[in-house]
């Protein structure tokens, strides 16, 4: 299902706009999904604390000698 939107411009770039062989529809629908993913990716990347450290972290190269050790 999808809805339908609606958006004003002036006559000039109506004209503009019908002087080119682009598909404005589906232009304009692709940069509004385009737009939408890059704004939750933000979301995202906001929602990350900064400086945080996975469960047991420990410095690589102490997890490297143990497991050489152990062979």
């Amino acid at each position: 299902m999808s809805d339908t939107i609606t958006i004003r411009v002036s006559e000039d770039v109506k004209a503009l706009m019908k002087a080119t062989d682009i598909n404005w529809s589906e232009d304009i629908r692709s940069y509004i999904e385009a737009r939408i993913k890059a704004l939750r990716l933000s979301k995202v990347l906001k929602s990350i604390v900064p400086g945080s450290k996975r469960k047991g972290s420990e410095d690589s190269s102490d997890i490297i000698r143990e497991w050489r050790d152990a062979r």
